[in-house]
C-alpha cells in the first residue's frame, strides 16, 4: 500500500513539475546583434541611410525666408501688413509659417501655399520639396531659403514592451532601435528575432519581419523609421499572449500547484 501511495504521489508531483516547465520561458537568445564580430570596432559601410518622403496626411510647417522683406510676408502669412494711419506706424510681422497646424498634404499630394496655388509634394523628401518651392519662389523673389519639417511625424511601439504608445519626433529622423528606447526596450517575453514593422507606402500597406539578433538590421531599409510607421513585438509565444490577455492565468499556477500538494496529502491519508 505504501508503494502505491509513492507512484501516485510522484505522479502528481511530476505532473505538477511538467505544467510548471511548460510554462516557463525557454532560454532565448537576448543579445541584439549577437553575431557581431568581437573585434574592438566594427566598421561598416552606411548603405540604408534614405531620408522620410512627404506623405498625404503629413502637416508641414513651412517657412520662407527672401531678401525682400514683404515677400517673406507675403509668402509666409498670405498678406501683407495693413499701416495704422492714425499713428504712422506700420504692424510687424514675422516671417514664420502661418499656419499653427500646418499645411497639410491632400489625398492628391498637393499642398495649398500662400501665392503659389497647389503645389504637389507628395514622394519627395524635405530637401526635394524645398528645392521645389525655392524654384517658384525664386520667380518673384531673390535668392528664397525655404526650411520644411513634418508637424505631425510620429511613429507607433506596441506589444511586447515596458512602454507602448505612438511617439513624436521632432526632427523627422528615428531609427528602430530609438523607438525601441522610446518604449523602454523589450521585456524579457519578446521575440527578438522576427519583429514586425508595418508601413503605408503609394496606397499599400507593407508589414516586414526584421532580426535584433542579427547585424544585417543595421543595413536594413527598414532600419529608419518612416513617418505613421508602426514596430510590433511579439509575445514568446501563445501561453504568454494568453497570460497578458488574462492576468488571472498567472494566479492560476500557484495554485495548481498547492492542490496537487492537498491532493498527495489526502491520498496518503486515506490509503
Amino acid at each position: 500500500m505504501n508503494k502505491k501511495i509513492f507512484v501516485v504521489s510522484l505522479t502528481l508531483i511530476c505532473g505538477a513539475m511538467f505544467l510548471l516547465q511548460s510554462c516557463a520561458t525557454t532560454k532565448r537568445n537576448l543579445v541584439y546583434f549577437s553575431n557581431l564580430p568581437d573585434s574592438v570596432v566594427y566598421n561598416e559601410l552606411i548603405t540604408n541611410n534614405v531620408e522620410p518622403k512627404i506623405q498625404p496626411g503629413d502637416a508641414l510647417a513651412i517657412k520662407v525666408t527672401t531678401l525682400n522683406p514683404d515677400a517673406n510676408i507675403l509668402f509666409n502669412s498670405g498678406s501683407l501688413p495693413m499701416d495704422n494711419q492714425s499713428t504712422g506706424v506700420s504692424s510687424s510681422v514675422s516671417a514664420t509659417a502661418s499656419l499653427p497646424d500646418g499645411y497639410i498634404v491632400d489625398d492628391d499630394g498637393f499642398i495649398d501655399f500662400p501665392q503659389l496655388g497647389k503645389i504637389k509634394l507628395e514622394g519627395l523628401t524635405k530637401e526635394q520639396a524645398q528645392q521645389k518651392i525655392a524654384v517658384e519662389v525664386a520667380k518673384t523673389a531673390k535668392e528664397p531659403i525655404i526650411n520644411i519639417r513634418i508637424l505631425n511625424f510620429k511613429i507607433s511601439v506596441l506589444g511586447e514592451v515596458q512602454r507602448s504608445g505612438s511617439f513624436t519626433i521632432p526632427n523627422n529622423k528615428i531609427n528602430v532601435l530609438e523607438a525601441l528606447s522610446l518604449a523602454g526596450d523589450m521585456t524579457p517575453y519578446a521575440i527578438r528575432d522576427d519583429v514586425l514593422v508595418i508601413r503605408e507606402h503609394n496606397g499599400h500597406r507593407i508589414v516586414k519581419h526584421i532580426n535584433f539578433n542579427d547585424k544585417a538590421l543595421l543595413n536594413s531599409p527598414f532600419y529608419n523609421l518612416q513617418q505613421n510607421d508602426i514596430v510590433y513585438v511579439r509575445p514568446e509565444n501563445k501561453l504568454k499572449a494568453a497570460q497578458a490577455a488574462n492576468p488571472a492565468l498567472n494566479r492560476s499556477l500557484p495554485i495548481i500547484s498547492a492542490s496537487v500538494s492537498v491532493i498527495a496529502i489526502l491520498l496518503s491519508r486515506l490509503w
